[in-house]
């Protein structure tokens, strides 16, 4: 008998290489795997928030669903991560996201510089879609 394993889930960090990992509150419920910004209060929200995009938003084994308001969220500002996929994908392209924090090519969302995808999009066996994005957010 053989069990499918997933090759990653949302929200998690790609390899054990150099990154950086801040931590912010959660102004509202947020997904594991999303693009996070700040909003005016310095808490951060699922998409590019008021404040601009801050990084993304990695898994914690301590919920199940993503951080509910108040929690403290672990944020990559820089890295490789396995993040939720809304759209098309190019191996090496630029990264927009949705509102909702979700990746995508360069097209109808909101730019999010120092960002590349590293891989195309993959489903999962829950049906995510994901992809690997590396960034660099030195504003965070």
């Amino acid at each position: 008998m053989s069990y499918p394993m997933d090759k990653a889930f949302a929200g998690l960090k790609a390899d054990a290489g150099f990154d950086r990992v801040e931590s912010f509150p959660a102004g509202a419920a947020v997904p594991f795997g999303v693009a996070v910004g700040k909003n005016v209060d310095g808490a951060v929200v699922a998409g590019a928030g008021t404040a601009g995009i801050v990084g993304v938003a990695l898994h914690t084994h301590t919920r199940t669903d993503g951080y509910v308001q108040y929690d403290d969220v672990s944020v990559l500002t820089r890295g490789l991560a396995w993040v939720v996929v809304d759209g098309t994908v190019t191996d090496g392209g630029a990264v927009d996201i949705t509102a909702a924090g979700a990746f995508q090519d360069t097209a109808s969302g909101t730019a999010y510089p120092n960002a590349v995808f590293r891989s195309g999009k993959e489903t999962m066996n829950d049906n995510t879609t994901l992809a690997l994005v590396e960034l660099h957010s030195p504003l965070a």
